[in-house]
């Protein structure tokens, strides 16, 4: 690829873009968007045909397939003129695969500073999660933001996803500790062990059960995959294990907020199981009735009471589940388009414990509603040969670019784990950072990385 005729002024702005990245992800979907194209708009005037001949690998192949589907289920299901809008926003969403493109190029060529990056989502983390700690401990954070309860969002006031932002970035600056400090001594160690269990307690202290359920994997996968991260991380996990036990014994409602988690996601494999494979054909002719409704206030509510059994409402993941399964067996293999659960969810509300949300609250749940089994079956072999192409000569890769490598593998893996509830695939931030992590990702392959 012939590069050499990019202007410097282009690459230091779009290299300054992506740093702001993570920032734009505090400031908002508005921000976010218009990073990215800004980035998209520079990447692609830089960098031209050499976009297209990066489409020759299985894993580009897979994951441009599966935009391409997406658009063209958008279509089939919705058609190119209809009241939703669904159709523009699937090509809208092309925007994600160009941006993967473009970080893929510029970590590639060495265009991307992956040190002050690296830098950069240490001191972000590091500062969200103190002021997580200091809002749960006295009321509010450092700009007077008053705290939730269980809840502690820091600057994020009223969208209670501190404890995400911590667990996505925290990971990327952890690994910049011993790239930093290469020298292994006393104060390397300290530092990363005091590291960890400040991101630790930041998710902790934010409320956020999942991010804090995912930090501890990623954590554990860390302890096995790093071995310049292995003793400070067993030492901050131990101690973060004796702090999370202290508070749960010093404070009833911590106790109550994380036993319910792990009770309700006992419930959730077992509810979801149990019901889903349930069928209610003699509720057909009540198609256009809301179950819910005339269970509690119809005139046959005691025989439905007597008859059907209800899950507990609780967070609504259960329920949300069992509706997203029931819509995806209607159209089992190409799904119903982008964000159209808001809409096939009202074709099972007369059946029991079926509720309709904006989106399934599974990116697993979603992509087969959206694009069926084929769709996430594409996907899937897109990110499993992407990481599969890194990682097949392992000897011929520098330990800086392994260590980075096995950081964004880890954060992928905590990203898509199955059984996590999460917010909308398709919602700006997680098809950003998504794709953010992909495009670092596939960059780093088979090319010496240089970390400066």
């Amino acid at each position: 690829m012939n590069l050499k005729n990019i202007p410097s002024i282009n690459l230091k702005i779009m290299n300054f873009l992506v740093l702001m990245y993570p920032i734009s992800l505090i400031t908002g979907n508005m921000f976010i968007n218009l990073n990215i194209i800004l980035i998209c708009i520079l990447g692609v005037l830089a960098y031209k045909n050499n976009l297209l001949k990066l489409i020759n690998s299985k894993s580009i192949i897979f994951i441009f397939s599966f935009f391409l589907l997406l658009i063209a289920i958008s279509i089939f299901k919705q058609g190119l003129i209809s009241e939703d809008t669904n159709f523009l926003k699937s090509i809208f969403y092309f925007r994600y695969f160009i941006f993967f493109l473009i970080l893929t190029l510029m970590v590639k060529n060495n265009h991307l500073n992956f040190k002050h990056l690296l830098i950069l989502s240490f001191v972000t983390t590091s500062l969200i999660s103190l002021d997580v700690i200091f809002q749960g401990l006295f009321g509010k954070n450092i700009i007077g933001l008053e705290s939730f309860g269980r809840h502690n969002s820091s600057i994020f006031g009223k969208e209670l996803i501190a404890g995400s932002y911590i667990q996505r970035f925290c990971l990327m600056g952890l690994v910049c500790l011993p790239l930093i400090y290469i020298k292994q001594n006393t104060k390397r160690l300290i530092l990363i062990f005091l590291v960890t269990i400040v991101f630790f307690c930041g998710v902790l202290f934010s409320g956020n059960r999942m991010p804090s359920a995912m930090l501890v994997l990623s954590l554990f996968l860390m302890l096995f995959l790093i071995k310049d991260l292995r003793l400070p991380i067993i030492l901050g996990l131990i101690t973060s294990a004796i702090i999370f036990s202290f508070l749960v014994f010093k404070n009833d409602n911590i106790k109550i907020h994380y036993a319910g988690f792990y009770k309700y996601s006992i419930d959730t494999v077992v509810n979801v199981k149990k019901f889903s494979s349930k069928k209610y054909p003699e509720l057909e002719d009540r198609r256009y009735e809301l179950f819910i409704k005339e269970y509690n206030k119809g005139k046959d509510s005691e025989k439905l009471k007597s008859t059907y059994e209800l899950i507990p409402f609780a967070s609504g993941h259960q329920v949300v589940f069992l509706t997203a399964i029931d819509v995806w067996r209607d159209n089992l293999f190409f799904g119903n388009g982008l964000k159209s659960f808001r809409t096939t969810c009202k074709t099972k509300l007369h059946l029991p414990n079926r509720v309709c949300e904006a989106h399934p609250h599974n990116y697993y749940l979603e992509l087969l509603n959206d694009s069926g089994l084929v769709g996430l079956i594409i996907f899937l072999l897109g990110i499993i040969f992407l990481l599969f192409e890194k990682s097949r000569n392992p000897k011929k890769i520098y330990e800086n670019e392994k260590t980075i490598f096995l950081c964004l593998v880890i954060i992928i893996i905590s990203e898509f784990f199955p059984f996590k509830s999460s917010g909308s695939f398709f919602t700006t931030s997680n098809s950003s950072f998504v794709f953010f992590l992909l495009g670092l990702t596939n960059g780093l392959k088979n090319k010496f990385f240089k970390f400066s």
